[in-house]
């Protein structure tokens, strides 16, 4: 079972971490994807919820434990009565005084202490603690998933944000070959080397390349602020993303069997086969309302009158009892038996959908491998058409400066470096996102 009190240590490592990195931590935030993930668990209210949710199984446990205790109850009561004729009787013989043996008491008091102690319920008690925890376990299976959702959400905001961050660097040095485009066409055009058309080419590229910087700035705001609400933390925060402009790549992926087998941990997995355990415990404890059940109680009683005291007498008197109870149902129109047929049902859904959920999560452990191997194939083909443009816009512009090339190509070559930038950016992201999705696949 997962300590309750956990998230609060996670706030405090952050709160620490906030202040131990530096002054400037106030305005701007280092963050890399381990950070994230950590600040994530640490600020979100679902980790909290799922806390609570342990804690009111863990109450529902020491609830189903307290069931094969003693109860002891105490109770106090004062009634006023109306008056009723009192009954006497010459119980001395003749001549002698009656005896008064139902007097007229019009106040009654009465003062007890009872102790009730279950000896058999048919399997009941024990069936209904091992069903409460199983649900312990579900819960705790709950926490897991939540955790795994939250570190797989952290990555993704992560590396989303640092694929917006280089998009935005690539439509800028767009723009930034674009507008010298523009200041060469225009100074060959005063030198009469170029006509019209080319300085208004130029200038649509460099208004196209403009807007895609305003595209782009956009979508990395939207994906900071994305990142910093995940995080926790207030919108004038700059976050400085670590592998802004990293090259480096996840790990190779392990062999398919073995991830597989890694995944029959998944918490998915784990609660389905709690709630299945839960509900077979639960149809024991409906069932055991058939069976007979015995009791031993013991009760102490101070009244004033004691109807157990003859003639009654207005005085405080008291009394004990103590006595075994077997209880049986003989019939109940099959109430009971439905109720446990109900629950048996249940139990079989739960295990069809576990069957169906381990199937989807091979296939979720397959396709993530193979989303990762295929970014990380990727990568070298973008690296090469990458280098590949970069040579070919430096040509062109080399060609088009000495009057060789028309402005097209030139246009031509620029858009290919650019979308060659963006292609050698996105196979890295894609790769981290895949491994992430892997990780979260894995259930790790």
């Amino acid at each position: 079972m997962r300590n309750p009190s956990l998230s609060l240590r996670w706030g405090i490592t952050a709160a620490l971490w906030l202040i131990t990195v530096g002054p400037a931590a106030a305005d701007t935030l280092r963050v890399d994807a381990a950070t994230a993930v950590e600040m994530a668990l640490a600020a979100s209210q679902r980790a909290v919820a799922a806390d609570a949710r342990i804690s009111a199984a863990q109450l529902t446990v020491d609830a189903a434990d307290a069931a094969r205790l003693p109860v002891v109850g105490a109770s106090a009561a004062v009634s006023q009565r109306s008056a009723v004729p009192e009954f006497a009787a010459a119980t001395g013989g003749p001549g002698a005084e009656p005896v008064v043996i139902f007097p007229n008491i019009e106040t009654a008091y009465a003062a007890g202490i009872g102790v009730r102690q279950p000896l058999y319920s048919g399997g009941g008690i024990q069936a209904g603690r091992e069903a409460a925890r199983h649900g312990l376990a579900a819960a705790d299976g709950g926490q897991d998933l939540t955790r795994l959702d939250l570190r797989y959400e952290a990555r993704v905001a992560y590396w989303r944000s640092i694929a917006a961050d280089a998009a935005l660097g690539a439509a800028e040095a767009q723009q930034r070959r674009a507008l010298r485009l523009l200041d060469d066409a225009r100074a060959l055009r005063r030198a009469g080397m170029a006509v019209d058309a080319d300085v208004l080419g130029a200038e649509a590229r460099a208004a196209s390349a403009q807007l895609d910087v305003v595209r782009t700035s956009t979508e990395l705001a939207s994906r900071l602020a994305d990142l910093r609400s995940l995080l926790g933390l207030a919108g004038d925060v700059d976050l400085e993303l670590a592998d802004r402009g990293s090259h480096a790549l996840p790990p190779l992926p392990a062999p398919l069997d073995e991830m597989v087998a890694a995944s029959e941990g998944r918490p998915e997995l784990a609660i389905a086969d709690a709630r299945i355990a839960q509900a077979t415990a639960t149809e024991r404890a409906v069932a055991a309302a058939r069976k007979p059940a015995v009791g031993l109680s013991a009760q102490w009683d101070l009244e004033r009158p004691n109807n157990r005291y003859l003639p009654l007498e207005d005085a405080w008197n008291d009394a004990w009892s103590v006595g075994l109870r077997a209880t049986w149902t003989v019939f109940d129109g099959q109430r009971t038996a439905a109720e446990a047929a109900a629950v048996r049902a249940e139990a079989q859904a739960i295990s069809a959908d576990r069957d169906e959920l381990a199937r989807q999560v091979r296939l979720q452990v397959e396709t993530a491998r193979l989303e990762l191997e295929a970014a990380l194939e990727a990568v070298a083909p973008a690296d090469a058409s990458r280098s590949a443009a970069a040579a070919r816009e430096e040509a062109s512009r080399e060609r088009y400066a000495a009057g060789l090339a028309p402005i097209v190509e030139m246009l031509d070559a620029q858009a290919e470096l650019t979308d060659a930038e963006v292609a050698q950016i996105t196979v890295r992201v894609t790769a981290w996102i895949a491994a992430a999705a892997l990780e979260r696949a894995i259930g790790r």
